[in-house]
């Protein structure tokens, strides 16, 4: 295929795949322009080299946002580096923040801000689910003005690992069926300790009696009790149960080798 871009700065071509011939890729380079601004354009792909025969016709849509760089593990909250620069030209605007994922980049979406002349700093948290890059969008809107473009929008570039997996539990559980079961956990300190409870698959397994925390004498030992959600399919999955400290910073990462047959 050929390609056509509406916009003279828009760089468009068609390579084949290098690992698949069957495949064609259109690459595209735009340069962006300062944040808040929007562009539309059209790519048109051709069949033949002399743009005559048209193939397709797409139209692109860029938001140009600033971006946040988040770094974390998978089962912690990190706080370091996690917060918005507000300033508004307008004067004062009361604005609310929602994300695309709730559970993950964590805001009060509850709460209005009055942004004004006057940096705001808005703090949020960064709480992975799964390993690996994310990209989270975060708008902020007038609370005056529903439906209206939000008044500022962010990307969040998040990347986590998980971190190292301390001890391995393999158990088989039957299909169709909730069950319980449970662990044992040693305080290796020399003081009391509460630790928090999290796990990389909260649909599947959560905490007996909705406990999500664990105390623990000096050198004492507790069990933490599981509860496995009932599940149909068959196979083996694999579920991490984080053990926390007060700052949520992981103590011990177990890993569950699940099995699920008759």
């Amino acid at each position: 295929k050929h390609a056509w871009a509406s916009m003279e700065k828009v760089i468009v071509r068609c390579e084949p795949n290098a690992h698949d011939s069957r495949v064609e890729e259109v690459h595209l380079k735009f340069r962006c322009d300062k944040a808040g601004e929007t562009t539309s354009f059209y790519v048109v792909l051709y069949n033949d080299e002399y743009l005559t025969s048209v193939y397709e016709i797409w139209q692109f849509h860029i938001s140009t946002m600033q971006r946040v760089d988040v770094q974390g593990f998978v089962g912690e909250i990190e706080r370091q580096g996690c917060g918005f620069a507000l300033r508004s030209a307008q004067g004062p605007q009361a604005v609310k923040a929602y994300t695309s994922h709730p559970a993950e980049v964590l805001l009060d979406s509850a709460s209005t801000l009055t942004v004004g002349q006057q940096l705001t700093e808005v703090p949020f948290q960064y709480q992975p689910l799964q390993a690996g890059r994310r990209d989270v969008l975060v708008n902020f809107v007038d609370t005056a003005r529903p439906g209206a473009p939000p008044l500022f929008s962010y990307l969040v570039t998040a990347r986590a690992r998980v971190p190292l997996v301390s001890k391995r539990y393999d158990i088989r559980l039957p299909l169709g069926k909730p069950c319980n079961k449970k662990i044992m956990y040693t305080n290796p300190y020399s003081v009391d300790k509460t630790f928090r409870l999290r796990t990389d698959q909260p649909k599947l397994l959560s905490f007996r009696d909705n406990l999500a925390e664990l105390a623990v004498g000096a050198k004492g030992q507790q069990y933490i009790g599981l509860r496995f959600a009932a599940r149909r399919a068959g196979g083996n999955t694999e579920v991490l149960v984080f053990i926390n400290d007060e700052h949520d910073r992981t103590e011990e990462c177990l890993c569950i080798s699940i099995q699920y047959g008759q």
